[in-house]
C-alpha cells in the first residue's frame, strides 16, 4: 500500500496550488500493530513539511501585500532578498525576506520595509516560546530538551543555553506586563481579601555575597474562593508592591476592601502586604509559625529525665504547663500566657542552677522558653482568637503557602536540584513557574507579547 499526502494552497486571488507534503509505503500482508498508521518518525517528518509549505507560502502573500504601495496601489522597488529562520514546533523553516525601498512618492513611508521581519520579529512562534519556557520552568533544563526532542518535530532539539535564555526572556515579559497599571476598574468589589504571605530560601551561586538569598512569596484570595499565586525576588522586582497591587486589583480589591495580611510576623514580608494594599489592612500571626515555636518547647519536656517518680511528675507537669500556654495563645490570651511562660521559667531556672541530674535537661528548658516568650512579646499586637476566628472561617493560618513555596521553590530550585541561581535567574524564573500554577501562563503571555518586550539577557 502506497500512500501521499498533499496539502491545496489558495491564494488571496482565488489561485490554488497543490504540493506534496510527504509519501509513504507499506508492503501488502506485512501489517501488524507496529506498521499501521504513522510511526513517531514519519509524523514528524509530515507536520515538518506541512509546517515549511504553509510558512513559505504565508510569508510569500504577506510580502506580496506589503510591497504594493497603499496610496499609488505601485509596487515597491525591491532593494535586496535576505534568508530568514524561523523556529517552531514543528521545524525550523528558512523563508526568503526580501526588503522593498519606499515607494516613489514618498507619501505612506520613507523607510526601507522588512515584511517578513514585521511577522517574525523573535524569529520563533510565541506557542514554541511558551512551550519552551513553561517546559524550561518546569524541568531541569536537560530533561525539557530531551522532552522537546522526543515529542516534536524540531529539527535540531534547541540547547540547553537555548532554553534557559528563552526562559528567563518569558519571565522579564511577564514581568513587564505585571508591571503596567490596570486599564479597568474590577467590575465587581470583594467583601475581603486573605494575603498569606511567607518567606522561603534559595541556594545563590557561588558569585554571590551570601550562600542563600530569599524569596516572598504570597497566596491570594478572595471571599468568591478565588486564589492567586504571586512570589517576588525583593533586591530583583521591578515595582514589587505595584505587582502585588495588581494582584489584589484582579482579585476585585479596591479602596473599601479590607485585607487580612497573615505572615510571621517578619517586616520585610508586612512591609510588602502594607505597601500592595489599597484597602484598609489587619496584620496577624500566622498560627502555624506561632505553634511550631510552642512545638519547639515542648520537645526538651518530653525528653526529660524519668527516671524516678518524682521526675515523672515533674515531666508530666512541665508538658501540662506547655499544653495550657499553648491554649491561651489559641484564644488570645497573650497577656495569661506570658504570665505562665515567667512562672515556669522561675521555676525551671531554679531547677538549672542545683547540682542534680536535671540541670542540664533544665537549661535546655530555659533557653526554649526565653525564645517563645520574645516572639511572643515581640508579636503581641498580631496574635489574636484564632478559635473564634476558625469559628467564623477568617483565615488564620498560612499553611497553604507552605506548600506553595515547597511547589514553587524546592521542586525546581531546591538544594535537591544540585543548582545555585542567581538572584536575577531566579527571580524571572519564579515568575513563569508562578504563571503556570495560576494557570494564566498563556493569557499572560500572550498579553505581554501585545505589550512588546525588551530585550534582557
Amino acid at each position: 500500500m502506497k500512500w501521499r499526502v498533499m496539502v491545496e494552497l489558495g491564494g488571496a486571488e482565488g489561485s490554488l496550488e497543490l504540493r506534496e507534503v510527504s509519501v509513504g509505503e507499506c508492503a501488502t500482508g506485512a501489517y501488524s500493530a507496529e506498521t499501521l498508521g504513522l510511526t513517531v518518525a514519519e509524523g514528524k517528518k509530515t507536520l515538518a513539511a506541512l509546517q515549511r509549505h504553509l510558512v513559505q507560502a504565508q510569508t510569500e502573500e504577506h510580502c506580496r501585500s506589503r510591497r504594493r504601495c497603499e496610496q499609488r496601489g505601485a509596487r515597491c522597488p525591491l532593494k535586496d532578498i535576505r534568508p530568514r529562520r524561523l523556529t517552531s514546533l514543528f521545524d525550523v523553516v528558512e523563508v526568503r525576506a526580501p526588503r522593498f525601498g519606499p515607494c516613489r512618492c514618498g507619501v505612506a513611508s520613507r523607510r526601507t520595509i522588512t515584511p517578513v521581519a514585521e511577522i517574525m520579529p523573535d524569529r520563533c512562534t510565541p506557542e514554541y516560546e511558551r512551550t519552551v519556557a513553561k517546559m524550561g520552568a518546569l524541568l531541569p533544563y536537560r530533561r525539557a530538551r530531551s522532552l522537546l526532542e522526543e515529542f516534536f518535530p524540531l529539527g535540531e532539539a534547541p540547547e540547553v543555553e537555548t532554553i534557559r535564555q528563552r526562559t528567563l526572556h518569558v519571565g522579564a515579559r511577564l514581568e513587564r506586563q505585571a508591571v503596567a497599571p490596570p486599564t479597568s476598574a474590577p467590575p465587581t468589589e470583594a467583601q475581603s481579601i486573605a494575603l498569606a504571605i511567607d518567606g522561603g530560601h534559595v541556594k545563590a551561586v557561588r558569585s554571590y555575597q551570601a550562600r542563600s538569598f530569599e524569596v516572598f512569596v504570597a497566596q491570594i484570595s478572595n471571599d468568591e474562593g478565588n486564589q492567586v499565586v504571586f512570589s517576588s525576588m525583593p533586591a530583583e522586582a521591578d515595582r514589587q508592591a505595584r505587582q502585588l497591587r495588581g494582584v489584589l486589583h484582579d482579585l476585585s480589591a479596591t479602596a473599601r476592601t479590607p485585607v487580612t495580611i497573615l505572615s510571621d510576623g517578619a517586616d520585610g514580608p508586612r512591609a510588602l502586604g502594607e505597601a500592595a494594599s489599597v484597602g484598609p489592612t489587619h496584620h496577624v500571626l500566622d498560627w502555624f509559625h506561632l505553634a511550631m515555636r510552642i512545638q519547639h518547647v515542648a520537645q526538651p519536656a518530653k525528653s526529660w529525665p524519668d527516671a524516678s517518680l518524682a521526675e515523672r511528675k515533674e515531666g508530666a507537669r512541665l508538658a501540662d504547663t506547655i499544653e495550657h500556654i499553648h491554649r491561651r495563645l489559641w484564644h488570645g490570651q497573650v497577656r495569661r500566657a506570658l504570665d505562665l511562660i515567667g512562672e515556669t521559667l522561675a521555676m525551671i531556672e531554679a531547677t538549672a542552677k542545683t547540682a542534680t541530674p536535671n540541670a542540664a535537661a533544665a537549661g535546655k528548658m530555659v533557653g526554649v522558653l526565653r525564645g517563645l516568650e520574645t516572639y511572643v512579646s515581640g508579636q503581641s499586637e498580631l496574635i489574636i482568637d484564632y478559635a473564634t476566628a476558625l469559628g467564623s472561617d477568617e483565615p488564620i493560618s498560612t499553611a497553604t503557602t507552605e506548600s506553595t513555596v515547597q511547589w514553587l521553590l524546592h521542586r525546581r530550585m531546591g538544594a535537591n536540584q544540585q543548582m545555585r541561581w542567581s538572584p536575577r535567574g531566579a527571580h524571572l524564573m519564579l515568575k513563569v513557574r508562578t504563571a503556570v500554577v495560576n494557570g494564566t501562563f498563556n493569557k499572560d503571555h500572550a498579553t505581554a507579547g501585545r505589550m512588546g518586550a525588551p530585550s534582557v539577557l
